[in-house]
């Protein structure tokens, strides 16, 4: 019975099973993260992506910030408002679209947005600590890999960098990928 046992672990793995495990990993970090972030946010959803999307690019429009955290217009002008009357993130001109608003953090704001990007940094930071150093940096370029590949246009980048600290990424491989495709972010967007 155990040599059967013991031959089933050392059987190569199959794409199904790797996939499952994969898919098991990223739910389980990613479910840890939305947990972690959403705590230190001022409220539950998608609040603290918010935060930490104007901290990485400040200036969005509201049309912007509803694709990065994934609400529709109507909704994402609810959530400005409350994070507005809050005193998290204040409405300014916007440089170049008279009829569209620049949205910014305010100080609170942008300790807010701090909060909730060290509670993410913390659950990733443990998630990963299993790790090697070099089989961490063997993750990172195959998920830089794949970012790269996956990375569909200007407006999925505000989606796949919603919770990303900015300063945390020098080099990043989404804003790389972007360039390559002739997109800056910071003069095609509408920050």
């Amino acid at each position: 019975m155990l040599s059967m046992l013991r031959a089933h672990i050392d059987a190569a793995m199959d794409g199904p099973r790797d996939r499952n495990i994969f898919g098991a990993f990223a739910l389980m970090i990613s479910d840890d993260i939305v947990r972690a972030s959403s705590s230190r946010a001022p409220e539950a959803g998608p609040a603290g992506s918010a935060l930490a999307l104007l901290a990485h690019q400040p200036g969005l429009s509201i049309r912007m910030l509803a694709v990065g955290v994934g609400l529709s217009h109507a909704g994402t002008v609810r959530l400005v408002d409350r994070l507005a009357a809050e005193g998290l993130i204040e409405r300014r001109e916007h440089s170049s679209d008279g009829r569209t608003r620049a949205l910014h953090l305010t100080p609170a704001g942008m300790i807010a947005s701090d909060e909730v990007l060290a509670a993410r940094d913390e659950v990733i930071a443990e998630g990963l600590s299993i790790l090697k150093p070099d089989e961490l940096k063997i993750l990172c370029n195959i998920a830089e890999r794949v970012l790269r590949d996956r990375l569909e246009n200007l407006e999925h980048s505000y989606r796949i960098c919603r919770l990303c600290c900015y300063e945390g990424c020098p080099n990043c491989p989404i804003d790389a990928e972007l360039l390559e495709r002739g997109v800056d972010r910071t003069k095609d967007g509408d920050a």
